[in-house]
């Protein structure tokens, strides 16, 4: 077989090629979870919420169980107490004044809502690349021969569909509600039990810890 050697061209293409596989690695390892959209009521003392009823809307049971439950769990790892709603309204969330009767009825400060919101596409377009690949041919005399040739990939459009979560927390007044926190999830992780729990407990209550609506998890 005939010897291959690197020319000046070749190393830059191999360079090239190993420079996009990193760049390639590091979009993959990007974060796929971000927080948006967040508002809270600075004149709200903080650490003034202590007993919450926490209303997830959703037409699936299953889905609103799991919501309800990851709030009420990673709630009182913080001290707030919290009930779930389908413990008082098993068969579909409460309407506003189901809600009303509960907190009047039950002495709850504050009412917690998660709402999912219209799924987001979003494309992003990849370009092409152009590497060096090595290639092997055999001649007519049944030796083999390498050489390098330039090839080019093709650009494509890669598409996700992105999850979004609405998050708002009202406070108890004499006249009714106030809403004092809001913010909304983007995710492009399905929304299973799991990561419920994980968008719950690393996305969404750590926003509202610096909000200062609730308490810092206990170490």
């Amino acid at each position: 077989m005939a010897k291959v050697t690197w020319n000046a061209r070749q190393l830059r293409g191999g360079i090239s090629a190993v420079a996009l596989l990193v760049v390639t690695l590091a979009a993959g390892c990007a974060v796929n979870s971000e927080v948006i959209n967040v508002w809270h009521d600075a004149s709200l003392p903080a650490g003034s919420i202590h007993n919450l009823l926490v209303v997830g809307i959703r037409k699936d049971p299953v889905r609103r169980r799991a919501w309800e439950d990851a709030f009420v769990t990673g709630l009182a790892a913080r001290g707030v107490t919290a009930t779930s709603s389908y413990r008082l309204f098993p068969d579909a969330p409460p309407d506003t004044e189901q809600v009303i009767e509960a907190v009047r009825k039950n002495g709850y400060g504050a009412v917690l809502t998660s709402i999912r919101l219209p799924n987001e596409a979003t494309s992003t377009y990849i370009p092409g690349t152009v590497r060096q690949q090595r290639v092997s041919s055999e001649d007519y005399y049944g030796r083999f021969h390498s050489y390098w040739v330039t090839v080019q990939d093709p650009g494509y459009t890669e598409t996700d569909n992105i999850i979004q979560v609405q998050t708002d927390v009202w406070v108890v007044t004499p006249g009714g509600g106030r809403l004092v926190s809001s913010n909304t999830l983007r995710t492009l992780e399905s929304m299973t039990g799991r990561t419920v729990d994980k968008a719950v407990s690393r996305e969404i209550l750590p926003e509202l810890e610096r909000q200062g609506m609730v308490p810092a998890r206990a170490r």
